[in-house]
């Protein structure tokens, strides 16, 4: 029976990470936090005296999070958004860094490729 719950845990929990749709820097730093501090937070609430190193654990990656959301809101705002905003904006500089006009709407993600993106749209390099 608690392998049943066990594994449909691990599996819905595996399923959810390939729906997020934004992915940022951060985001390894917040699956950190999950992995390590909800076990920790069930141990610490299931023990009546829980090991002193419990709350250190708990307390270790969402310090760490915090840290590295701050660093890159100071030092690397960009990196704090999605790769697809990233993505359009290197297109976006690399039209300007052509002198080109930006186009009336950006490059699918399939077409946003380095070739695509470096070869001028109407043939000349």
């Amino acid at each position: 029976m608690t392998v049943d719950i066990r594994s449909a845990i691990a599996s819905r929990a595996i399923h959810s990470g390939g729906r997020l749709k934004v992915q940022s820097a951060l985001n390894p730093a917040l699956w950190l936090c999950g992995i390590i501090c909800i076990p920790a937070l069930c141990v610490a609430g299931l023990s009546p005296n829980p090991p002193w190193w419990i709350p250190w654990l708990i307390l270790a990656p969402v310090a760490l999070a915090a840290i590295g959301f701050l660093f890159l809101l100071l030092f690397d705002r960009d990196k704090l958004q999605s790769e697809d905003y990233q993505i359009k904006k290197m297109s976006l500089e690399l039209y300007e860094q052509k002198g080109m006009s930006a186009p009336a709407t950006l490059p699918s993600m399939e077409s946003t490729s380095p070739d695509n993106l470096l070869s001028s749209p109407d043939g000349a390099e």
